[in-house]
């Protein structure tokens, strides 16, 4: 329930069962045709619904987020179970709404029939056996138990027959930590005051991002926040999380659900009791692709931001997996601050890499929410500002726009610390705005944007001046040309580990593109190394033979 307290015209209004009953009708959100829908889980709203057992559960949700996140997730599926479908003249219980039915309903409808029927014939044929107590085996009718003949019980392991609730789920849950609130419907609408306390979402300016380096082995498990800048953000693929497999001897439909792994070990024997009777044991399972679930996943690197890393040490980077709707959200080159699960995870699942690396794992973090802080020229701040923020911006920008010299105020600000340098700061400003880019009905492009080469004394405030210009703008880089090579400069070619693909990595002019990179001591760099640039300085383009 989104809530504010201490407001007489504010009242609080469940949101919950209104937002599942779209789902469960579904109903496009926004007008859009999505099939996948957002269900978030601000912690905060846990505090303030219960101050003493939500605070708690909220605490331990952080801790353990993985085992938490499955937990809500069972919690909406029986909530769901129970709800009818709303078709606008009716109401029909289970199943889709008849408009939105697709082919996947159909399948699972099949699924639940026939795991219902198999059901049905174990049951029965438990019940048609005769409970001999004194048998030959003396086992005191234990043979005939239910424990024994799997009745009831799963068959356990990685496979099962039974139907799993993530191959019949068509949301994603997102777990949001402490003071950080909610962006999708139904948050979207909520309303928030300015006085933030400790752990409510109007807060939520208060939520430090630490860096990769303060993350350390007691936060295994737990829900953490980094922030760093991406530098490399591979293709977006599908990833099975289920996986359906037939079997030709007996006919059953057996799953296997993987959990946050970039590999698995296909499943070769058929766990049901009629192949394991018999004697012979092949590989009877086939992988059924259209009965399988795959979901969008993608990796992103992430490294520590300048500001971060001490003096004399090597920027560290961490692995990001995201998934779903996560994808596509950050590319290279942003600054973002990412809310996920720290986990570990194994360099290989067998084979000879898995012997070479013994119990060494890796860790990554497996995504829960991104923003990105750094947008483009193009993207407007303002339809992410309050209702008053964004008015006194306005005002700000009419004052400036209205006043004497406008150019002369706003250079002025660029490193205010600085004294003079009142023609350099204009040119930086105009760098920054860039000019109009023309492209002619013939196909050439005109470029708009400014290259500027700052000479001067030693001790003049020329590298403060790169500095500051590129923490303003949207998308900037700050390097050295004593230390910067050509491939650093433009692109590198790096080999993924799982897939073995050959993807691009991007350097320094790649990270900002459409934004402004800063180059100091040019006079230190290569001959070599120099022309690499001309390409992007002229063309605005990089080139990879």
């Amino acid at each position: 329930e989104p809530t504010a307290e201490g407001k007489q015209l504010v009242r609080r209004t469940t949101c919950y069962p209104p937002h599942l009953q779209r789902i469960k009708n579904r109903d496009p959100i926004n007008n859009s045709h999505q099939k996948t829908y957002l269900v978030e889980v601000p912690l905060s709203e846990l505090v303030i619904w219960d101050a003493v057992r939500g605070l708690e559960l909220a605490q331990r949700a952080t801790k353990n987020a993985t085992r938490y996140h499955e937990l809500f997730c069972k919690v909406i599926d029986s909530v769901l179970s129970k709800m009818e479908v709303n078709t606008g003249g009716g109401r029909r219980r289970g199943g889709a709404a008849s408009s939105a039915r697709d082919s996947i309903d159909v399948l699972m409808e099949q699924r639940q029939a026939q795991q219902e029927a198999r059901q049905a014939e174990v049951q029965n044929n438990a019940n048609n056996l005769v409970d001999d107590v004194n048998g030959p085996l003396g086992g005191g009718g234990l043979e005939n138990d239910a424990a024994v003949l799997g009745v009831g019980s799963g068959t356990g392991g990685t496979a099962t027959e039974e139907l799993p609730a993530l191959l019949m789920r068509r949301y994603e849950l997102r777990v949001l930590p402490l003071r950080r609130p909610g962006a999708y419907p139904p948050f979207d609408v909520q309303f928030r005051d300015n006085d933030s306390t400790q752990y409510t979402s109007s807060g939520s300016s208060a939520i430090q991002a630490v860096s990769l380096r303060q993350i350390r082995s007691r936060a295994m498990g737990h829900l953490v926040t980094v922030s760093g800048m991406i530098v490399r953000a591979s293709d977006v693929k599908p990833a099975c999380t289920v996986a359906t497999y037939t079997c030709d001897a007996c006919g059953c439909e057996i799953y296997q659900v993987v959990h946050n792994k970039r590999e698995f070990l296909p499943q070769r024997l058929c766990p049901s009791t009629d192949c394991q009777k018999q004697t012979k044991h092949g590989d009877t399972l086939h992988l059924q692709t259209r009965g399988s679930k795959f979901v969008k996943f993608q990796e992103l690197k992430l490294q520590e931001l300048p500001n971060q890393v001490p003096m004399g040490h090597v920027p560290r980077s961490l692995t990001v997996h995201c998934r779903g709707e996560l994808t596509r959200l950050a590319s290279p080159g942003n600054e973002v601050t990412i809310d996920g699960v720290f986990l570990p995870q194994r360099v290989a699942e067998g084979g000879y890499r898995a012997m070479k690396a013994g119990l060494v794992t890796t860790t990554f973090v497996e995504a829960q929410n991104i923003i990105v802080h750094k947008k483009s020229y193009d993207d407007s701040i303002s339809g992410s500002l309050a209702e008053e923020e964004r008015i006194k911006l306005e005002e700000q920008i009419r004052e400036i726009a209205t006043g004497d010299d406008p150019v002369g105020t706003l250079s002025s600000a660029i490193a205010p610390e600085i004294f003079g340098h009142e023609d350099i700061k204009r040119a930086l400003l105009l760098q920054l705005v860039g000019g109009c880019t023309r492209k002619l009905p013939d196909g050439m492009r005109i470029r708009g944007d400014i290259n500027i080469c700052l000479m001067g004394d030693p001790g003049v405030a020329k590298s403060q001046l790169l500095k500051h210009v590129a923490s303003i703008t949207p998308r900037g880089v700050y390097t050295t040309g004593k230390g910067s090579s050509g491939v650093g400069l433009t692109a590198a070619i790096t080999k993924d580990v799982t897939t073995g693909e050959l993807a691009l990595e991007g350097g320094a002019l790649v990270l900002a593109d459409r934004g402004i990179c800063a180059i100091d001591e040019f006079d230190k760099m290569d001959e070599a190394d120099r022309t690499a640039i001309h390409e992007v300085m002229e063309q605005q383009t990089v080139s990879v033979a």
